[in-house]
């Protein structure tokens, strides 16, 4: 048996797992920097931000939650 591909799954299922995880967080940051530019009035800037956000959501599983968040305040942004 080869032990190389034994000990190495564990490992790129780890790195996954942690992707995962940074990937999530991205996305909130993204939502969160978009809320920021939209107090402040900056609401093409925001639509960006939201917009980034989304894109990573939906490609996260089990975020249904969080990306309806994020279209919700999509959806609330002032159009100019």
């Amino acid at each position: 048996m080869d032990n190389s591909v034994v000990t190495t799954q564990p490992v790129n299922q780890q790195v996954a797992d942690e992707a995962l995880l940074l990937s999530h967080d991205v996305a909130a940051v993204f939502n969160d920097l978009g809320v920021l530019m939209a107090v402040r009035g900056h609401t093409e800037e925001a639509e960006r931000l939201y917009r980034r956000s989304l894109e990573i959501r939906r490609r996260l599983p089990d975020e249904s939650a969080q990306a309806a968040l994020t279209r919700r305040n999509l959806a609330i942004l002032p159009t100019g």
